[in-house]
């Protein structure tokens, strides 16, 4: 009689969870929030990935931006990449992972991750002040 108990909470539990995570966005974990803005004056063509998902490619003009939102797996085993490209220079670079959110988490907003593309390379920041801190230049 218990087992049986115990087996339908959890087939509820399993079969709830697409719902509470609609309902309640991101029930067990962090719900981030990632911006790419540009600091070019000509576009930036950026094609965003992860394990998951294919965002495509976006064309970002100057001071314009590109954001999504996602849930964090469970286990801090996220991955968005992407890659960019900028008149005839090209680069890859992780936007989203364990390393960048342990960057972020110390700061004020945990949730939030912008990207800062300038001519100098690469920046991220919790907070979208036009600065942060340099990860990557232009190959």
């Amino acid at each position: 009689m218990r087992s049986a108990i115990i087996h339908k909470f959890f087939a509820f539990i399993i079969l709830t969870y697409p719902i509470a995570s609609i309902a309640f966005s991101c029930p067990f974990t962090t719900k981030w929030n990632v911006s790419v803005i540009s600091g070019l004056r000509e576009n930036l063509v950026v094609h965003i990935k992860s394990g998951d998902d294919d965002l495509g490619n976006h064309t970002i003009p100057y001071v314009g931006n590109y954001s999504w939102s996602f849930c964090e797996k469970v286990g801090g085993h996220t991955l968005f990449y992407a890659y960019f490209w900028w008149g005839s220079k090209f680069q890859s670079l992780d936007l989203f992972n364990k390393a960048i959110s342990d960057k972020l988490i110390l700061k004020a907003d945990p949730e939030h991750c912008y990207w800062f593309v300038k001519p100098e390379g690469f920046f991220v920041n919790n907070i979208p002040s036009g600065g942060g801190q340099f990860i990557k230049g232009w190959n």
